[in-house]
């Protein structure tokens, strides 16, 4: 007899901020996550198959690193010239991961508006 997983995945992320505008801005108009809808002084949105909700909270404490958000481009080369192009700013030069065959698996670190540690994380060809 097989157990069935107690849970599915994550579908949503949870970022608390005392700048909300600033900090959707950067995910809606530099990495491109489309606003699902705001309700309540959040604003939700998506990547993928995850939900981004953000929400203004006077005395969130600042982004302490201890939670890091992987995003997985569509085609790395192309993601990571335009987060270049909209001045986004890594904090190094993309690491191979891995190698298998005529591919690489890549990571390269930068943050958000208020120093939330990000990573550009997949596959490109070698």
């Amino acid at each position: 007899m097989s157990e069935a997983n107690l849970l599915n995945g994550v579908c949503q992320i949870g970022i608390a901020t005392t700048q909300p505008e600033t900090i959707v801005a950067f995910y809606r108009d530099v990495l491109g996550a489309p606003v699902l809808f705001e309700a309540s002084g959040m604003t939700f949105m998506r990547l993928g198959g995850t939900s981004l909700m953000i929400g203004g909270v006077p005395d969130a404490k600042p982004p302490s690193g201890d939670v890091i958000i992987y995003f997985e481009p569509a085609d790395w080369d192309t993601a990571n010239a335009r987060l270049e192009a909209a001045g986004v700013a890594f904090i190094r030069d993309a690491m191979v991961v891995q190698r298998d065959g005529a591919r690489e698996h890549m990571l390269r670190p930068f943050a958000d508006p208020e120093g939330r540690p990000i990573y550009l994380h997949g596959w490109r060809s070698a």
